[in-house]
């Protein structure tokens, strides 16, 4: 039987990211996406313009319909959207011991935050503890722990009570490289060869490959690995279609 994915996240009209990459990639592994979007972005292949988040009520409303009828295996969580749609999601999160996977989409690389100070603080003490891996990148590490190095904020994190965090999309010595740590154990990483070009939406490709490996019980180093290279063997399907990133 297909497994389940329910992601939570936004809508980027490009195409190249948010539940429309995460949805298209369950497919792609014979998966079956549950979407729930928590706000309309503003962006393009070139940049972002700002977002409108869905009004929390109609949210709530959604989840819990859709959690009536179909039960999912996994969860993977984009961007929140706001303060009050990431409370709804903690109602939820509490309440379910599935594998949980958190992308703590705080802006696109190019363009503006798409989340306030109180979202962001709120996703960082009060969700991201509850997840069982969040794969920041390393920009929204800092950005998250309020530190200056890795190491310090690795350690801030632990504190807070996340238990596994995958650092993507660092670039070193031609490679593509993703750490792995796990409070603990020595970081791991996991590193593929560095293709030429710009991508749009590779961190929610990761993190939903992520998403669906740990829904078919594979171990959390297994699907980090399985999720790294996947990721990079996709980068080769990526067309110049708009006049800025690659998409999907």
């Amino acid at each position: 039987m297909k497994k389940k994915i329910l992601i939570i996240g936004g809508h980027d009209p490009s195409g190249g990211a948010g539940v429309m990459m995460d949805a298209y990639i369950c497919r792609l592994n014979e998966c079956h996406p549950l979407t729930l979007i928590t706000t309309e972005t503003v962006q393009n292949s070139q940049k972002s313009k700002g977002n409108f988040p869905t009004n929390e009520k109609v949210f709530k409303k959604q989840l819990d319909f859709i959690l009536e009828d179909i039960k999912p295996d996994a969860i993977k969580i984009g961007l929140i959207g706001s303060y009050e749609i990431a409370r709804e999601i903690k109602n939820y999160l509490v309440k379910t011991n599935m594998p949980i996977v958190i992308d703590p989409v705080i802006g696109p690389t190019s363009g503006k935050s798409f989340l306030n100070n109180k979202a962001i603080e709120f996703m960082r003490d009060e969700l991201i503890p509850l997840a069982s891996i969040v794969t920041p990148n390393e920009e929204e590490l800092f950005k998250l722990s309020n530190k200056k190095n890795v190491e310090n904020s690795i350690e801030f994190l632990y504190e807070l009570g996340v238990k596994n965090i995958l650092i993507t999309g660092k670039i070193k010595n031609k490679k593509i490289m993703n750490y792995l740590f796990s409070d603990g154990s020595d970081p791991l990483q996991f590193k593929n060869h560095l293709l030429k070009g710009y991508f749009h939406g590779t961190g929610c490709m990761l993190s939903s490959l992520l998403t669906i490996f740990l829904a078919k019980k594979f171990s959390v180093i297994d699907s980090c690995e399985k999720a790294s290279n996947k990721t990079n063997s996709y980068l080769k399907l990526f067309k110049n279609i708009g006049k800025g990133q690659k998409l999907l």
